[in-house]
C-alpha cells in the first residue's frame, strides 16, 4: 500500500468521522427539550414581535419554549420580573430607569424598538384633541391651562413633559389626569380631558374614534428618548445564558417579519390586545420603528435627554451611567451569528457602533 493511498483512507476515516459526529450533534440539538422562558408583555402594539414570534414558532424553532405573560402597566410587569414570574419583559424606558435608579438590579439587553441612529425617539407616542381644546395641528402651546389624560410612570407622561421642556413651558402650565389606557377614548369623548397622551394602539384608537380628533403632535420630539426596551435582571443573565441568546435571535427574526409584514403583524396583535379594531391596529403599528440593535445614540439618548429629565421630575431617584445598567453581549451575539435578520436595516455608522 503506497504512502498517498494510506493517508487518503486515514484522511476519508476522519472525514467521515467527523461527518457522523456532526449528524449525531444535530440529531441531539434537534431532539433536545427546549428550554422553558417567559416574557412580560402588555397590550401595546409595539409588542408585536413578541406575539409573532409566539403563534408563527419563530421561538419554537430557536429552542425555546415560551409563554407570555401580559400585565397591564410596566409597573407591575416590572414587579412580576423582579419576582421571577418571567425572565425578561419588553416595555417603555421610564419605568426601567427610575427602577434602575432606586437600586434595582435591571439591565437593559436590547430595544423592543427605537432608533439606532438617532439620539431621539418618540416615534410611538402621540397626543391626540378635539376640535373643543381650540387647538390645531402642531400648536403644543394651545394647551396652556388644558387637561390632558395620560396613564402615569408611562412613556405617555415622559412625552408630555418633554414637549413641555420643548415648547419653553412648565408642568404647571397644564393638569395631568392619571387615566388607564383604555379610559383614554372615553375621556376625550365625553370631554373629561381636552387632549390624551398615549403611546400605541391608544392614541390612534382616539385619532380614529373619537369624532373629529386630530393628532396634535406625533413624535417629533428633539427633548425626547423613550425606546421601547427587552429588559432583565443580572441574575437572569448569570443563570440563563443560552436561553438569552437564543432568544435574542430568535426577536430579531420576529422584528424583520413585523418590519416587512406590518398588516399581517396587526393582525397577530388582534389575537393579544381587546378593544381594538383592524383598521386601527394597522396604523398603529406604523408609528413605532422596530430596531433592536443597541448604539452609542443609546448611551446619547438616555444620558442627555431621558435621565436628566426624569431626575429634574423626581422620577429617578439619582442620575446615573447608563452604561452601568446596559449588558450588550447577546445584542452583538444576535447580530454577529445571525445578520440576515438584520439585513433590511441601513447600517449603523461605524463612529456610533455601540462600544
Amino acid at each position: 500500500m503506497t504512502e498517498k493511498y494510506m493517508w487518503l483512507r486515514t484522511w476519508r476515516t476522519l472525514a467521515l468521522g467527523w461527518f457522523a459526529a456532526g449528524v449525531a450533534s444535530l440529531a441531539m440539538a434537534q431532539s433536545a427539550a427546549p428550554i422553558s422562558f417567559k416574557v412580560g408583555a402588555a397590550g401595546a402594539s409595539d409588542h408585536a414581535p413578541a406575539f409573532v414570534a409566539l403563534e408563527r414558532g419563530i421561538f419554537a424553532k430557536h429552542g425555546l419554549d415560551v409563554k407570555i405573560v401580559m400585565y397591564e402597566s410596566g409597573v407591575d410587569m416590572l414587579n412580576g420580573l423582579l419576582n421571577n414570574a418571567q425572565n425578561v419583559n419588553i416595555m417603555g424606558s421610564t419605568p426601567f430607569l427610575a427602577g434602575a435608579s432606586r437600586g434595582q438590579p435591571l439591565v437593559l439587553i436590547g430595544h423592543l424598538h427605537g432608533d439606532a441612529l438617532n439620539p431621539f425617539y418618540a416615534s410611538n407616542l402621540s397626543i391626540v384633541t378635539t376640535p373643543a381644546s381650540g387647538a390645531k395641528e402642531g400648536d403644543f402651546k394651545a394647551l396652556k391651562g388644558k387637561k390632558i389624560g395620560l396613564t402615569r410612570g408611562t412613556g405617555a407622561e415622559t412625552y408630555v413633559l418633554s414637549k413641555l421642556l420643548q415648547n419653553g413651558m412648565k408642568q404647571d402650565d397644564v393638569t395631568l389626569v392619571n387615566l388607564s389606557p383604555a379610559n383614554l377614548v372615553t375621556a376625550l369623548r365625553q370631554g373629561d380631558v381636552d387632549a390624551v397622551s398615549s403611546f400605541e394602539p391608544w392614541a390612534s384608537l382616539a385619532t380614529l374614534r373619537v369624532p373629529n380628533a386630530l393628532r396634535l403632535v406625533s413624535g417629533d420630539c428633539s427633548a425626547c428618548y423613550d425606546p421601547g426596551t427587552i429588559l432583565t435582571t443580572r441574575d437572569e443573565v448569570a443563570k440563563n445564558t443560552d436561553a438569552f441568546r437564543r432568544f435574542m435571535v430568535a426577536f430579531a427574526e420576529a422584528e424583520q417579519w413585523v418590519r416587512q409584514n406590518p398588516d399581517a403583524a396587526a393582525e397577530v396583535n388582534m389575537r393579544w390586545i381587546k378593544g381594538v379594531d383592524l383598521d386601527v391596529m394597522k396604523s398603529a403599528i406604523r408609528r413605532s420603528i422596530f430596531d433592536m440593535r443597541l448604539s452609542r445614540n443609546t448611551l446619547d439618548g438616555f444620558a442627555k435627554t431621558a435621565i436628566p429629565l426624569l431626575v429634574a421630575d423626581k422620577r429617578m431617584a439619582k442620575s446615573l451611567d447608563p452604561a452601568s445598567i446596559i449588558d450588550a453581549q447577546f445584542m452583538k451575539h444576535a447580530e454577529s451569528t445571525a445578520p440576515q435578520f438584520f439585513s433590511d436595516l441601513k447600517p449603523i455608522p461605524a463612529d456610533r457602533r455601540y462600544p
